[in-house]
């Protein structure tokens, strides 16, 4: 409860405040499904680590370790919202899915727009990669062996976090992630928010009006002012536009794009698939007919389970596990 009453006086928007809830609802109740109970159960639950703080607050994610001694190859999920909702106990059940594959998780939670804008998601999306980088050989990881996911906004700081690490950036928060030298091994985009500056270009044919309003609300909140013409100092909230200006060769480990071809935000897929593709890149990239934005989290359905049949056959390709996962 306390949660909702500081978005809402922080300004957000009820129906905004009303998603977020219902969103951790539904996670409440996700953890009675039998799929999930299993799951669960197979691997050990760490939760509320603090891998940062800011503003003298501590920034906190879960570890979801599954069986075996290690150490187990690592993926960081950060979770997706429109940079303004969603937590990582919305997601638990993504990380879940990871974890049940024999992957150590970090499942992050990041500050919040519109209380938190720019550069926040993204400064805490980097700390929680040099901490993981530091800390996950402790609990039975290789840091030699990391991986990045996420959907939506949580693409768009999984990119951002891949090109802070492969690329040199003057950002104060991003420059110490290229000097370290640990690389992703991989990073997986789900309908990835990737630029999330000019929402004007939404205004289409074929984008409703409220998908519309929704990217427009989503970037104003992040970047305030800037969203209609930001300055190089938001170039990262941007990532893929930061691709399309990059030159051959690139530094960038596989990527993996999904995307549903019902998703207004589908065609940042798109554009990072060229992108890659120009850049002799290695991606591997997928679009599923008929569905719509984040439709890989609807576990049911026959496409989401072909996405993720999908995207782990691109993890065990370029992040391989010892143990046979649980199903």
């Amino acid at each position: 409860m306390r949660r909702w009453l500081d978005m809402m006086l922080t300004g957000q928007p009820v129906r905004r405040v009303a998603l977020d809830a219902g969103l951790h609802a539904l996670a409440g109740l996700a953890d009675w499904l039998p799929q999930m109970r299993e799951r669960m159960a197979a691997c050990r639950l760490i939760e509320d680590l603090e891998y940062a703080r800011a503003g003298g607050a501590a920034l906190r994610l879960d570890i979801l370790q599954p069986p075996g001694p290690g150490p187990h190859p690592v993926l960081i999920y950060l979770h997706g919202g429109a940079f303004a909702i969603g937590s990582k106990r919305t997601h638990r059940a993504l990380a879940a899915a990871y974890a049940s594959q024999g992957y150590l998780v970090c499942n992050v939670d990041y500050r919040l727009a519109p209380e938190h804008p720019f550069p926040a998601a993204i400064e805490d999306a980097c700390a929680a990669w040099s901490w993981a980088a530091d800390h996950v050989v402790e609990h039975g990881g290789d840091p030699q062996r990391i991986a990045l996911a996420g959907e939506s906004a949580g693409a768009n700081l999984a990119l951002a976090v891949t090109l802070a690490c492969c690329t040199p950036r003057p950002e104060p928060f991003a420059a110490p992630l290229f000097e370290r030298g640990v690389r992703p091994v991989a990073a997986l985009l789900y309908c990835g928010f990737l630029q999330t500056s000019r929402p004007a270009r939404y205004r289409r044919s074929g984008v409703s009006a409220l998908a519309a309003r929704i990217a427009s609300d989503a970037a104003r909140s992040y970047l305030g002012r800037s969203a209609d013409d930001p300055g190089q100092e938001q170039a990262l909230a941007d990532p893929l536009c930061i691709v399309e200006a990059m030159q051959a060769p690139s530094r960038l480990p596989p990527l993996f794009i999904a995307a549903g071809l019902n998703d207004p935000v589908a065609a940042d897929s798109r554009r990072l698939e060229r992108e890659l593709v120009r850049l002799e890149s290695p991606c591997s990239a997928h679009y599923y007919a008929g569905e719509p934005h984040a439709f890989h989290v609807m576990f049911w359905r026959e496409n989401a389970i072909r996405c993720w049949r999908d995207s782990f056959e691109f993890l065990h390709r370029h992040l391989p596990i010892q143990a046979e996962p649980v199903r």
